[in-house]
Parts: structure tokens; sequence; C-alpha cells
């Protein structure tokens, strides 16, 4: 399913909402895109997954003049919860300790350098906090561009009682050159320090011919981020994955790569690609409006990355919103280590795909060494600018489970929220409801269309 909030109103109304299925265990997938508009103009989007419950957790963190992070936390109980919180810099040294109280039910939704958090106006590095009680957590990036739009990009939260793994993982899209530059953020979730190396890969096949950051080598002091910039000098614009590898005895780091591109000198579109699990097959939600490159037009993409050592084939199967088949299913080679990223519209097979559309894309592969996905959103906007956000897709073998919620949701003032639904796992329904909340946790009706 798919509903929009309306958006009429000047003043803006924020909250959370909570997917409350009506059977145990048969939780969906969920995805909350924000959208902000200037004087009619989309300027920016950012898709949000649903998140669980975490009691503690660590997320990217900076502000400048032009940068601003944003934190927004749920609290479904019916007791108040005490958050206590801290920052670190990026030399691992803590500063600006504190705590802040969210009401049974309510939600608080503020920027890092506003109360309670007073983080200031030069930080960078991480936000960490631990909750007396489970609650639902997001964290955006904001990016003040050169014509004084806010635009903005998902930040994913680490829940700190996950222990880290120590193996490599891939950020399956990357873009750099002909406007594109990409952003590496990652966050040391421990108290231990980490390293390793940084590998971009070519669609052809791992490592790129051309390394388009000046040393492939990162250290991570404990608690601390580090931010690599590529460097987005060339005509043309250059796609893959990246390859993250810790030193041997070292754990992963957590992250995001952003990539972001400038139209004209001015920076139109920013998106975070999450650190991606690997494995055989992933759904997401896709749609497709309008005619492609045309104002107004929304196209759904996907980029893949093959972690295997042989060239492998990957299957794309398209179902209706009801579930139904489309009898539409295509498929590309993508080399060993190598990556593609393409629109629905260019998958071999799907030529026929008409608009409007809206359903579900499943990308698969049959043999034992797994892929990485992300969904990739593509926009053009009333100024025929193109927006770009990425939708996170759900790996088939972990589906969703336990109590999800969107812990924000904003409303009016330019803003509307995307909230939609869809079936991740391969053998179960799901039936229920989406209730709204305000911050003071009581139970609002937000129109949707």
């Amino acid at each position: 399913m798919s509903t929009t909030s309306q958006g009429g109103s000047a003043g803006i109304s924020v909250g959370y909402a909570a997917i409350q299925p009506n059977a145990a265990g048969a939780v969906p997938s969920g995805m909350a895109i924000f959208g902000f508009r200037e004087s009619n103009v989309l300027v920016s989007e950012a898709a949000v997954p649903a998140s669980p419950l975490i009691s503690s957790g660590r997320s990217y963190a900076e502000v400048s003049s032009t940068v601003n992070t944003g934190v927004a936390m749920a609290n479904p109980n019916a007791q108040p919860v005490t958050v206590n919180f801290h920052f670190t810099n990026t030399t691992g040294a803590d500063f600006g300790q504190g705590s802040t109280v969210i009401p049974a039910g309510g939600q608080i939704a503020k920027f890092l350098n506003q109360a309670p958090f007073n983080g200031g106006n030069a930080l960078m590095g991480t936000f960490t906090f631990t909750a007396s009680q489970p609650i639902s957590v997001i964290a955006l990036l904001g990016l003040t561009n050169e014509r004084f739009e806010f635009l903005i990009t998902t930040l994913p939260v680490a829940d700190l009682s996950i222990t880290p793994g120590s193996s490599a993982f891939v950020f399956p899209h990357y873009a750099d050159g002909g406007g594109w530059t990409t952003q590496l953020l990652l966050v040391n979730t421990t108290d231990t320090p980490m390293s390793g190396t940084i590998l971009f890969c070519s669609q052809g096949g791992c490592p790129a011919a051309v390394q388009p950051i000046a040393s492939n080598a990162y250290t991570l002091p404990p608690r601390s981020s580090l931010q690599l910039h590529t460097a987005g000098a060339a005509s043309t614009v250059t796609t893959g994955s990246i390859r993250v590898t810790p030193t041997s005895g070292s754990k992963a780091p957590a992250g995001v790569a952003v990539f972001s591109f400038k139209s004209g000198g001015m920076t139109v579109s920013t998106a975070g690609v999450p650190a991606s699990r690997t494995s055989n097959a992933f759904r997401l939600y896709a749609e497709f409006s309008g005619t492609p490159g045309h104002i107004g037009s929304i196209q759904t993409g996907v980029a893949v990355a093959n972690h295997g050592t042989a060239t492998t084939s990957v299957v794309f199967e398209l179902t209706t919103l009801t579930g139904a088949s489309t009898g539409l299913t295509g498929s590309l080679s993508i080399p060993a280590g190598g990556q593609t990223a393409v629109f629905l519209s260019q998958i071999p097979g799907f030529d026929t795909l008409t608009t409007p559309f809206q359903g579900v894309l499943r990308v698969s592969r049959s043999s034992s060494e797994g892929i990485s996905v992300i969904g990739i959103r593509g926009r053009y906007n009333e100024r025929a600018d193109f927006l770009i956000t990425t939708t996170q897709p759900t790996d088939e073998s972990r589906p969703p489970v336990g109590p999800q919620f969107f812990p924000h949701f904003a409303d009016g003032g330019g803003y509307t929220t995307q909230f939609i639904l869809f079936n991740g796992g391969a053998d179960h329904a799901s039936s229920g409801s989406l209730p709204f909340f305000s911050q003071s946790g009581q139970p609002i009706s937000l129109i949707v269309r």
C-alpha cells in the first residue's frame, strides 16, 4: 500500500506512526518518504525505512554553517523514557553529555544544535544515546545548498546492542564526476579503534582503474567518525560500488555513502546509501509514473553489486500492489566484483511496462554467492532538476520482526510524507492499521490520499 499526507496547511504537523499488524509475526516492510517544497517547487526527498525499537544507538553527526543533523525519537511505551546522550569528536574525545525525558507515548524531533542536545554550531563526529526503555529513532542530515534550499539525506542509526562483525561489506552504489561526488561517512560503534581499507569497484569489476580518493586506508578512534570525499573532477560520470575491508583483528564500522549531484553550480540532490548485507533475494517498493525525463515523472531504479568471483545473472520480477504478477521479468549479467545501476524502463523485458505503476520489484540470483542491492528513486521536479533518493530493500530471508515504527512524519509548511508498506517476505500476507500520534502522544487523524 502507498498513501501520502495532504500537506496543505501553512503550519507543520509532526509526530510518529506505528505499524500494527492484526496477526502476530506478520510484519510488513515499511518506508516513509519525506518531501519538501519551497515556493511550490519540490526541492528534496528522503526515504526512511521503518525502524525497530532499540535501547542504545550511534549515528554520524555534523553541524556547520551549511550542514545540520537532526534526530527524531519516538517513545511508544506507557511510561516516560529518560534518554542519556553524548557527542564524540573525530579524535575519540567525548563531550556534551546530557539527558532528556520523552513523555509516555510521545516524540521529540530536534537538530543537534538545538535544545535538549545543544551540541553547538561546529560539530563533526558522532551522537550516542542510551534510553531507559526501547525507543524508535531516525537521523537526518540536512544541507543548505547554494540557493539556500534545505536538502535532506537519511542517516543510519547503529544499534549498539549488536556486536559488529569483522567481514568486508559493500556500499552498492557511488557516483563520481559529471557533476556527481560521493562522501563516505564511517562510524565506529565500539570503544576500541578500527582500521581497514576502502576499495572503489567499477561496473566492470573490482578494483576500479581509478580510485577517486587520496588514500584507501582508514583509521577510526573509539566512538568517532570519518568523512572522505571523492574528487568529482572528471567531466564524465563513473559509477560502481565501494568495498570496505577491516584489517585483521578489527571490527567493521557502520556508515553511509552520500552521493550528491550539482547542476549549473547548484547542489540539487543528495542521497544516502547504507552499508548493505549480501543475500540472494531482495524486495523493494517500485513506482513508475509520467514520461521518463519529463517534469513530474517518478521512476524507481536499482543498483546491484556482485560480490562473487564469477559473472552472475540477476533476475528482476514485478508484482502489483495487490501481489499479482505483471508477467514482466528481466535479467542482467553482472561481472565478478562488478555492479549495475538501471531504472525500471532500462531493464530488458520491462519495455512494455505502462504508467502509472506501483508495486514490488524482486531482485534475485540463484548462486550461493550473494549480491547487495539498493533502490534508487529518480524524480524531475517543477524546475526540471533531477532529484534522487535511495530506498531500502528488504532481504527476503530476513523480513522484519517485532514492533516497527515510523519515528517521524512531517505534514504542512511545505512538507508531505508518503507512507509505504509492502510484503518483504516470500510466504506471508499482512493486514493491520497505521495509527498516527502527536508529539505529546495523542492519537491524531492525519489526512492522507
